[in-house]
């Protein structure tokens, strides 16, 4: 098994429960594999843990384990598995929601690792070329623990469609059946039509689960505009909820159909709500004109800032589409506001919020601030892990 010799710096980093070590911070792995298990090496030579390897990207090692583990491998793998179980089990409603994360990567000590569970169908999902080498061990021991009907994989994060894909790497059955085109799953006893195949991420944006039912609870007797809607989760929640009127945006036409096809799935009649296929920063200029306003309008936008070069631009975005939204809100209606991005932190999201409302002329008051839900769990001693922020406001 190869080994690195973890710099002193960073050894301390590794047994807070760090994941991660990058490529220019260790030695050189000359000669090592994408996907070889590397022993880490501390003071003296002394092993610290494990780590997988990826040459190509600039984490170079992803953390599987300290010195009080066991050996990585299939049996950790296994171990891992039945750990993040056991904790959905104990901290979701699994009887009125089959559509969880069942294992976080990072924050159940998988670095790299993403498996969704869509009425038992498992989505898996993976941030690193290093695990495709141990590909089997996974599926084996996600049917050992879980007992899916079929595991379905997505490739890798970030990777594009063609032939010029390599096998290894293409979406396709681990086990069972082929994924329906669309699977029905529940959320809070919401029904939603997910397509695990063709969908954004693995099909559903699970880390809003608990904030779609806060905007069913608060969405009694409004008019609501749900921005960026993708298949109308937040729509369909807030006419569950008694809105009056649900206007759903979406850039993508068969998001915008997917939303339409969400209502009727859940007994609601489309043709008393509206769904628009148009870009939000033009549909808001459009309405602004007409003079148009809502009781509650939620913003839940895709990433503003991939990369950490990108956060300068993200925040004048998240103040320029935010401020515009609020103007839309009338005196004393809600506004929900979202950013996934993990290189924009919570104090600079809501810094940009304070600069929406002052741009708009609106203050704010604070209802809610939430974070990643307890199926997304997080290193405490990992903050790039912290991606997802939701808050909740009053527009005077």
């Amino acid at each position: 098994m190869p080994a690195v010799l973890v710099p002193d710096r960073l050894t301390r980093h590794v047994a807070a429960g760090h994941p991660w070590l990058y490529a220019d911070a260790v030695p050189a792995l000359v000669g090592a594999r994408t996907g070889e298990i590397v022993t880490l090496l501390g003071q003296g030579r002394r092993p610290i843990g494990s780590a997988l390897f990826d040459a190509e990207s600039p984490i170079a090692l992803r953390v599987l384990g300290t010195g009080r583990d066991e050996p990585a491998g299939p049996a950790l793998w296994r171990r891992r598995l039945e750990t993040a179980w056991l904790l959905r089990q104990s901290t979701l409603d699994l009887t009125t929601t089959d559509a969880f994360r069942l294992l976080h990567g990072e924050g159940d000590r998988m670095p790299g690792v993403v498996v969704d569970m869509y009425a038992g169908c498992a989505v898996l999902k993976l941030d690193t070329a290093a695990w495709l080498p141990h590909l089997a061990e996974l599926t084996a021991a996600i049917v050992e623990v879980v007992r899916p009907r079929s595991i379905y994989f997505k490739g890798l994060s970030g990777q594009r469609g063609g032939a010029e894909v390599p096998p290894a790497q293409r979406p396709r059955v681990l086990h069972g059946a082929e994924p329906a085109p669309l699977i029905e799953i529940r959320e809070y006893g919401m029904k939603l039509q997910v397509d695990v195949r063709r969908g954004q991420k693995t099909g559903l944006f699970l880390d809003q689960r608990d904030n779609r039912r806060l905007v069913r609870q608060v969405a009694r007797g409004r008019e609501v505009l749900n921005l960026f809607s993708y298949n109308g989760g937040f729509s369909v929640a807030a006419a569950l909820g008694g809105a009056t009127r649900v206007t759903s945006v979406d850039l993508a036409r068969a998001a915008v159909d997917a939303a339409r096809d969400n209502f009727a799935l859940n007994g609601l009649d489309p043709a008393a709500h509206a769904f628009v296929a148009a870009d939000a920063f033009d549909d808001l200029a459009r309405r602004e004109q007409a003079g148009e306003s809502f009781d509650l309008v939620v913003c839940d936008p895709p990433s503003f800032a991939p990369n950490q070069k990108a956060v300068r631009a993200a925040q004048s975005a998240y103040t320029k589409l935010n401020a515009q939204a609020l103007r839309r809100v009338r005196a004393g209606g809600l506004f929900a506001a979202a950013s996934c991005s993990s290189h924009v932190s919570m104090d600079m999201f809501l810094q940009t919020l304070r600069e929406s409302s002052r741009v708009a002329r609106r203050p704010l008051r604070v209802l809610e601030v939430r974070s990643e839900p307890p199926d997304h769990p997080t290193p405490l001693h990992f903050p790039e892990g912290r991606y997802l922020k939701f808050v909740l406001t009053v527009a005077e």
